[in-house]
């Protein structure tokens, strides 16, 4: 008896008010007071005589079981990231038309960004474009509206193509992921993992000549995450069914506000875009 009370003493310190038992109880329905541990003896007073009280087990936190809630597009079951890329994988490499593939992005469930976003963006423009832009995640505008470079980030992109010999109606252009993480935070590792088929399938079906990457997510996603966001020449990014695709990063249209910094190293790079266009066919 001397152990219980002890026991139920440490438990009191610790905070703990509620026994656990090995069965669920619904407390809404055997009264919120069913499992409260009996109060302690109060030393100054003689104690009566009762019945013994036997002292429920202590779960350690590392033992007790949680049910992990399914992710989406699991069927009764979860849905590991591996499994999340396959499923990416397979619907992408099934698309054979872009309007194939936006159905496919429609209809998938194993990325939780679906089901958040207003809309799928998928990339807008001609097939075999000059220049096929791909700028950050999706932002507010974007996704209210489902088009790729809508409100003050078409309107300062419109601002970075004038001096090009091209109309904007010529390129293609297209977002890093097809849907706007929740409240425009940063998208995560697994998130940009499982968007990546996507981008590489859109990437093959547009089939642009040139790829001009606009902000560090298209860049960290498609050519590794120690590439800088803005480089002074080309490189190349290979694509199965595709070949290698000349490719250039560059800082994102809505940095033109961040500093004059910013706006020479853009208007570097359109100098170097304005060239190449003009100098290869």
């Amino acid at each position: 008896m001397h152990d219980a009370l002890s026991l139920l003493r440490l438990y009191t310190e610790w905070g703990v008010d509620t026994a656990v038992t090995d069965t669920a109880t619904d407390h809404r329905l055997s009264g919120a007071g069913a499992h409260h541990l009996p109060r302690l003896p109060n030393p100054g007073k003689p104690r009566q005589s009762a019945p013994a009280v036997q002292a429920p087990p202590m779960v350690a936190p590392h033992t007790l079981r949680q049910n992990p809630t399914p992710a989406a597009g699991s069927e009764g079951g979860i849905t590991s990231l591996g499994e999340s890329i396959a499923l990416a994988q397979q619907a992408a490499a099934q698309a054979s038309t872009p309007d194939a593939l936006r159905t496919a992005m429609e209809q998938f469930d194993a990325c939780s960004l679906r089901g958040t976003a207003m809309h799928t963006l998928l990339p807008s423009g001609p097939t075999n474009a000059p220049l096929m832009l791909i700028g950050e995640a999706p932002d507010a505008d974007e996704d209210r509206s489902g088009h790729v470079f809508a409100g003050l980030c078409g309107t300062l992109l419109d601002t970075l193509l004038a001096p090009l010999p091209l109309e904007r109606s010529q390129l293609t252009l297209a977002t890093a992921l097809p849907w706007r993480p929740p409240g425009g935070r940063p998208p995560s590792d697994a998130e940009q993992r499982i968007c990546l088929p996507f981008l590489h399938r859109a990437i093959t079906l547009f089939a642009p000549r040139r790829l001009v990457l606009c902000g560090r997510l298209p860049a960290t996603m498609l050519l590794g995450k120690d590439t800088p966001a803005a480089r002074r020449e080309w490189g190349t990014l290979a694509l199965p069914g595709l070949g290698d695709v000349p490719v250039l990063a560059m800082r994102h249209p809505l940095q033109l506000r961040a500093s004059p910094t910013a706006r020479r190293e853009i208007w570097q790079t359109l100098m170097l875009v304005m060239k190449t266009l003009r100098d290869t066919p």
